[in-house]
């Protein structure tokens, strides 16, 4: 594949994403505004504290990492090239609220009833813990890839 089609198939697919990202984004902040809201409308807010701090912590982490996301692919798309200062600054913003939602919903809990409490009797949500050394390693990949290009532009 030569680099000029290669480079205008990144370019088109980043647009794609981006707009999808945008889109997840936005998606993620509506069903937290609707859960908070239908938590609120039907039921006391100590009966449904854990959900909300749940529902805040978690929701709001992925809409930021969708916008994050997106603004990462627009960047692509118009520069052709993932391997950027840019890209990794993103991936490592990306890992870093990943790494902050894994204890954000129980930092919520106990703030929300005062006392400290956990969900799930843990206060690290591995789930969220595991992907952000995932995107961090990535960042990390992403920062050799820059050195090669930049290693690759000098040359040339």
């Amino acid at each position: 594949m030569k680099k000029v089609t290669a480079i205008s198939k990144i370019k088109e697919n980043s647009t794609a994403m981006s707009v999808l990202m945008a889109v997840l984004g936005l998606l993620c902040l509506g069903a937290c505004a609707m859960g908070l809201g239908d938590s609120l409308y039907h039921s006391t807010f100590t009966e449904k504290k854990e959900d909300m701090a749940s529902l805040l912590g978690t929701g709001l982490i992925f809409a930021a990492c969708a916008f994050i996301a997106a603004y990462l692919f627009v960047r692509i798309s118009r520069t052709g090239t993932p391997f950027s200062d840019t890209s990794v600054k993103c991936l490592k913003n990306i890992a870093f609220l990943l790494f902050i939602g894994s204890f954000l919903p129980n930092i919520l809990l106990s703030l929300f009833s005062g006392k400290y409490e956990t969900i799930n009797d843990s206060f690290i949500e591995i789930s969220m813990l595991v992907p952000s050394v995932i995107v961090y390693c990535a960042a990390e990949a992403f920062n050799y890839g820059v050195m090669l290009q930049q290693e690759s532009d000098e040359t040339v």
